[in-house]
């Protein structure tokens, strides 16, 4: 009888304490027309209506005194029962008039505050004013499903099955920080302890995402991945229309400004209202939302500090639930935004994903700061915008204690346990493991991870290449790697394979000590830098038209080290045996050179300095790219070591920088320059990534274009010992033609001028770049699911006499995985 009686007992004292909510929503009565944040004045409470003019409001009473105002319309007063669930308010417009408002230049009042909030920010905005501060922070973060309250009262017995299978999601996880500003490194995060229920080992991608905006002073602030216009930049009046509702008789009174996008469409931006003091034109606090397939709501509160006349953020809430509107929303995994769709995997993607429609999902991330030091001299001695700290995840009860700035709740329990189950019972761990592979370009199985990259592609020498590739992980062992592939062309008809092992000498500073022995073929001319090269790509379009390789027997030992986050080195010592897939021979001092052997040391390096990472006790992971980024490499070729034929000198180095804009625009620069001297075959000399095969007619020369190759010069037509070239890409607004399908246009400029010495060395024609090769392009990329379609035109001293032979058609393919 006990289990029965208990049950009575919870779904009684439920219904007792439920409280039925009046819901409703304030229209201009005249258009039909929301009204966002109307006030609505009920008992010794305020409350706002959200921006589709709907409230909903808890009433203790019988009855209740309800208020509804709202600037320029008349204000409505009358009484509501208790026992009423929903009413719909017309307020009837009004000549607008404001008398708390003294502000009276321009016919804009609005404007001319928001103007004066503009100027004085450089007062105001904490970040701009203070050279140094810090403090500390509370974040809870949860994602569950609110009908799982009902679900615990009313079938216990069930509890366990029908979360699983009913609830969509749900995650857990408490964050303790301190902060720290200066002007000169801007805001890095120490993380002083962390929770996520459920996981065995810590989620610390979760640091990376960007939830908690400091505040709205900032040019542009980003929420899970997507930049919105900010309604105090400098260009506020294009992007934003702003409205006075109201004027707060507090001990500090503020304006109540209404901001609301101009151009959705064209430039991500939230809707929502600024308490700006009447004296100093700071921001009191904040209430932003966004409604679409996904609900967001922000708040910000600010803490007035009087010795320094400053108004610093204090606390902030952010909700996200389902919505029913049209704009193209996602959370994790994608971007919260309307008419942009900015991919971006996140290991979250297995926990919420995108698009479901469960009214009850629910995520909150409740953020508090405390402990504000203005004008503080601690600093934190990292590169790296968020170090965790080594003790973070074995933190006791009392620190928690001590540093939570709101205790657990009852529900915030229960969503811990749910967490800890479903997270368990869906696998969710290893689900996130395995999507982290597959986005380097592997499939885990077991203590294997297969290369995705080796499995299958094709070129004009070997035909189809097939094998299988990969490395271990750490099932195996944590000290240790082993790697290797097998592949066998179809064409030549022959075996190519590469052994290796990499040594975990240190995985903070990812200081690797490497062995490799590969037998394969290599492109001539082509350079690779040992650092920044992504070998995974599912489609490599130059590879399929390349028939000019080298075959190499090569030996090499190389040592990897991270200085700092943004500095990654590699230093390697080869031997190669070199030889010939076609008639090709190097001629030096009267002998001809087909086989040949090179010993080479090289030293490469991959430096991001406008780059964010997250500094674990065991790993540095990048959370924003930033540009520009550098990469580079010094090659010496010994003569004499090893049976070495040549003695040379190599240098390369890459520049990539890449502008966004709010727009949704986007400008991308590649810069690179190689230089060799010495006595170097044409083998390890540089080409310019040409990308068209010499056949006749347009469509004979169909194929893919690549990111920074041309698409207009030959295979095999020019090569270099000393080279430059400029790739400048501009990328308009994608065209939003449905939620899925915004194609982008792209138009394309690339130049590259270099020139060869000792061309008579070498036993086959080409040309060199000396006088400067040119091409435009255009494209439209992603029409449907990557594809597009581009065109290219070459121009200038190395144009062709046909227009035909000048011009090249290509698909393009853009995936982000």
């Amino acid at each position: 009888m006990r289990s029965p009686l208990l049950l009575i007992f919870l779904l009684f004292s439920f219904s007792i304490c439920a409280q039925q909510p009046l819901r409703g929503r304030i229209v201009n009565k005249q258009t039909g027309d929301p009204l966002a944040y109307a006030k609505i004045t009920y008992g010794d409470k305020e409350d706002l209506s959200k921006i589709d003019g709907s409230f909903s409001i808890t009433l203790t009473e019988e009855e209740t005194q309800l208020s509804i105002s709202y600037v320029g319309f008349e204000t409505q007063n009358f009484k509501v029962s208790k026992n009423v669930e929903f009413v719909r308010i017309k307020l009837t417009p009004k000549i607008e008039g404001l008398a708390a408002v003294t502000i009276s230049s321009g016919e804009n009042k609005a404007n001319a505050i928001i103007a004066k909030a503009i100027a004085r920010k450089p007062k105001n905005d904490p970040e701009e004013k203070l050279q140094k501060f810090n403090f500390k922070n509370y974040n809870k973060f949860i994602v569950d499903n609110e009908s799982a309250a009902l679900e615990m009262a009313s079938d216990s017995t069930n509890l366990e099955i029908g979360t699983v299978i009913n609830s969509a999601a749900s995650y857990f996880s408490e964050k303790v920080s301190k902060f720290y500003y200066s002007q000169k490194e801007g805001l890095k995060e120490e993380v002083q302890a962390l929770k996520t229920a459920g996981f065995e080992k810590p989620v610390y991608e979760i640091l990376s995402l960007s939830v908690n905006p400091f505040s709205l002073y900032d040019k542009d602030f980003r929420i899970f991945d997507t930049d919105y216009a900010a309604p105090l930049q400098n260009s506020a009046f294009r992007n934003y229309s702003f409205k006075i509702l109201d004027t707060t008789t507090t001990s500090q009174p503020a304006y109540v400004i209404y901001f609301k996008p101009k151009r959705q469409r064209a430039v991500a931006g939230l809707e929502g209202i600024l308490y700006l003091d009447t004296e100093t034109y700071a921001i009191q606090q904040a209430k932003a939302q966004l409604l679409g397939a996904i609900k967001l709501e922000i708040d910000q509160d600010y803490e007035y500090f009087p010795e320094e006349n400053l108004w610093f953020p204090k606390t902030q809430k952010i909700t996200i639930r389902p919505g029913n509107g049209d704009q193209a929303i996602s959370v994790f995994g994608g971007v919260i935004s309307a008419g942009t769709l900015q991919k971006k995997e996140s290991i979250l993607n297995n926990i919420l994903a995108p698009g479901k429609s469960d009214p009850n999902l629910f995520l909150n991330v409740t953020s508090t700061n405390f402990d504000i030091q203005l004008n503080s001299n601690e600093t934190l001695e990292t590169s790296a915008e968020i170090l965790v700290n080594s003790t973070a995840i074995s933190r006791e009860d009392s620190f928690w204690e001590e540093n939570r700035t709101e205790a657990i709740s009852s529900q915030n329990k229960f969503s811990r346990q749910r967490a800890e189950r479903l997270i368990k019972e869906k696998e969710v761990e290893e689900k996130i493991s395995f999507q982290k592979s597959v986005s380097t370009g592997y499939i885990p199985v077991g203590f294997w991870d297969f290369d995705l990259g080796k499995f299958f592609k094709f070129n004009n020498y070997e035909g189809i290449r097939l094998g299988f590739g990969g490395k271990t992980n750490q099932q195996l062992s944590d000290i240790y790697s082993l790697n290797g592939y097998l592949v066998y062309g179809t064409k030549d008809e022959v075996f190519k394979y590469n052994l290796g092992t990499a040594i975990h000498l240190n995985k903070a500073t990812e200081t690797d000590l490497k062995f490799n022995y590969t037998r394969d073929i290599v492109e001539t001319g082509s350079f690779s830098y040992l650092q920044g090269k992504n070998d995974f790509s599912i489609v490599e379009p130059r590879f399929v038209n390349i028939n000019f390789f080298y075959q190499h027997r090569t030996l090499s030992s190389g040592l990897t080290q991270r200085f700092g986050s943004d500095f990654k080195t590699e230093l390697q010592f080869s031997k190669s045996d070199i030889s010939q897939t076609r008639d090709y021979s190097f001629l030096l001092n009267g002998q001809e050179f087909s086989e040949y052997t090179l010993s080479e040391a090289t030293f490469s390096f991959l430096w991001r300095p406008f780059a964010k990472f997250l500094k674990t006790p065991n790993s540095t992971n990048l959370i924003e790219k930033g540009y520009p980024k550098f990469t580079g490499e010094i090659t010496k070729g010994i003569s004499g070591v090893l049976g070495s034929d040549f003695d040379y000198t190599k240098f390369g180095l890459l520049v990539e920088h890449e502008i966004k804009r709010l727009n949704q625009s986007r400008t991308e620069i590649i810069l690179e320059g190689n230089y060799a001297t010495g006595d170097v075959p044409l083998t390890h000399l540089y080409h310019a990534l040409p990308n068209s095969p010499s056949r006749e007619g347009i469509l004979s020369r169909f194929s893919v274009a690549g990111r920074r190759s041309f698409e207009t010069m030959f295979y095999n037509e020019f090569f270099s010992d000393k080279q430059a070239m400029l790739h400048i890409k501009h990328q308009l607004r994608p065209i939003n033609v449905h939620r899925l399908i915004q194609p982008e246009l792209v138009f394309i400029s690339r130049h590259a001028i270099g020139d060869i010495s000792n061309p008579e060395r070498h036993s086959m024609p080409f040309k060199s770049l000396k006088r400067g090769y040119h091409e435009f392009g255009i494209e439209l990329q992603k029409i449907l699911v990557g594809f597009g379609l581009g065109a290219a035109y070459r121009y200038g001293p190395y144009s062709m006499p046909n227009f035909n032979e000048n011009f090249a058609f290509k698909f393009t393919f853009h995936l982000d995985i």
